[in-house]
């Protein structure tokens, strides 16, 4: 009994964390948006990252198509239009994974009860968070001017096609307050 209603738990916890994210934005409250209309991509970099997941994540030509598609889908829907030779801003992004432990110490037990046992109650949840950032930089002035975040659990198991939504979903959000609202509004 014990064991099923700890399954249905995680499940849930399962559940819940694949369909939320923390979705944030920041920006230079002193550009003019409205002047942006054309975007090109800036050329990605690897960097030393820290864990051989880092590095194939870093490496991994899929995921990188599925970020792009999604980003260039917002920025038509913002009304951008792609100018290589000659942007208002270059688009940037950047990915990571990291390992967490949740632990929950409910603070009671069930001692004495029909299970048999005594003690603390503990709940251990590991999971991996996946970061999504989304940077706008203005080709003129050479400045980060916004920046999209997103981040949460994220299920490695889950199939390609659920992997484009999740990530369509999380850039739809992050871009639905853009452009900002202008300065003094």
């Amino acid at each position: 009994m014990r064991l099923r209603t700890y399954a249905a738990i995680a499940a849930c916890f399962a559940f819940i964390g694949c369909s939320q994210y923390d979705i944030n934005y920041d920006y230079d409250v002193d550009s003019n948006f409205s002047a942006y209309h054309t975007y090109a991509w800036m050329a990605a970099k690897t960097t030393d990252a820290p864990t051989s997941a880092s590095v194939a994540m870093q490496q991994n030509s899929l995921l990188d198509k599925r970020i792009r598609d999604a980003v260039d889908a917002a920025m038509t829907t913002k009304g951008f239009t792609v100018n290589v030779d000659n942007p208002d801003v270059v688009v940037m992004y950047h990915t990571g994974m990291q390992d967490k432990v949740d632990v929950t110490d409910w603070g009671y037990s069930y001692a004495g009860s029909y299970w048999g046992w005594a003690g603390q109650d503990i709940d251990v949840y590991n999971y991996t968070q996946g970061t999504l950032l989304v940077d706008l930089v203005d080709t003129k002035k050479k400045e980060l001017v916004w920046r999209g975040s997103a981040s949460g659990v994220v299920d490695p198991t889950n199939s390609p096609e659920k992997i484009q939504q999740n990530i369509d979903n999380v850039v739809t959000q992050m871009f639905a307050n853009y452009p900002p609202k202008a300065k003094g509004k």
